[in-house]
């Protein structure tokens, strides 16, 4: 089946000038087929040779705003089902300063569940170890996953139980909400964390530092890890440098040992800090081998926003 998939405009702005090549290789990777650039009219696409049972995946590529079969010059639109779990406004429809871009965390997922084969037996689950206000989560749970996040900056509860709140009563889904520590109860509100969950599936955010994974975490393993490195001059590190290396050096073994054997580590950075040798360095001795993508794309002048995806063998 020749196919003609749709570039969103969504992704052009997630993904700048080198969005043609980040789509390419998300096909590659996800779909396992080669696409090639094409212009029909005003429509922006990706040319490939797929089966009609791949349609679903299609659906749920980063970058798709849609897709027609090829025929003798002709294009038929095609219907596309992503059987998400919730809504597109469950993960795009908050904004706030600093959020992950909804397009590029769709894109971590889908190369963490490319990559990711470990095989426990039960649905695939996801940790953000720097989650911020949680929209990796919850892209995960659009997926179908299960995730837990870990987050320093005690605020983030309020934001994100207010905004569910509002969310779960404007779409009338039943769900729960619940709040409480883990370990003992502390002033600090070290290990507090808001539980959300649905009929399907659930996310957690914890309050912590990502240097104490394993401690939060317990003995808890995950299939994949995904996280956006905080970048840009809304972000510093507690020593006030906006670069994070330091903090990743210190986080990469708690991090590797919450990965499942045969899981994957998808990362989001600013290659310009870290280096992309100084990031994979952070986690040399740690059993994880390194996935070759090109996926950088240039965001702003202080700014190419590169991904590193490392694995961890099965027999690890």
């Amino acid at each position: 089946m020749h196919l003609g998939l749709l570039i969103s405009p969504l992704a052009r702005g997630a993904y700048f000038a080198d969005y043609v090549s980040v789509c390419q290789t998300e096909v590659a990777c996800v779909l396992g087929c080669q696409a090639q650039h094409a212009i029909h009219g005003n429509l922006d696409l990706l040319e490939c040779e797929l089966n009609a049972d791949a349609l679903s995946e299609v659906a749920r590529l980063s970058f798709i705003q849609g897709a027609f079969e090829i025929r003798n010059g002709l294009l038929r639109p095609l219907q596309l089902d992503p059987r998400f779990n919730l809504p597109d406004d469950f993960v795009f429809g908050s904004k706030y300063r600093g959020k992950t871009n909804e397009v590029v965390t769709q894109l971590l997922v889908n190369l963490g569940l490319r990559y990711a084969e470990s095989k426990s037996g039960k649905a695939k689950t996801l940790l953000d170890p720097m989650c911020g206000r949680g929209t990796t989560l919850m892209t995960a749970m659009r997926f179908g996953l299960n995730s837990k996040g870990i987050e320093q900056d005690k605020s983030v509860l309020a934001d994100i139980t207010q905004s569910l709140k509002k969310w779960t009563k404007l779409h009338r889904v039943k769900h729960s909400l619940n709040q409480g520590f883990v370990g003992r109860a502390n002033k600090q509100g070290r290990g507090r964390f808001v539980r959300f969950s649905n009929q399907s599936n659930h996310l957690q955010v914890i309050i912590g530092d990502s240097r104490e994974t394993g401690d939060l975490m317990g003995r808890e393993r995950f299939d994949i890890i995904a996280t956006d490195l905080p970048y840009g001059v809304q972000h510093h590190t507690t020593t006030g440098t906006r670069n994070p290396i330091a903090v990743i050096e210190a986080c990469a073994t708690g991090w590797a040992n919450a990965l499942r054997p045969g899981g994957a580590m998808v990362i989001a950075y600013n290659r310009l800090q870290p280096k992309p040798v100084q990031l994979i360095n952070a986690f040399d001795g740690c059993g994880l081998t390194e996935q070759p993508l090109k996926l950088s794309h240039r965001m702003s002048e202080s700014i190419i926003r590169d991904i590193l995806v490392l694995t961890k063998s099965e027999a690890s």
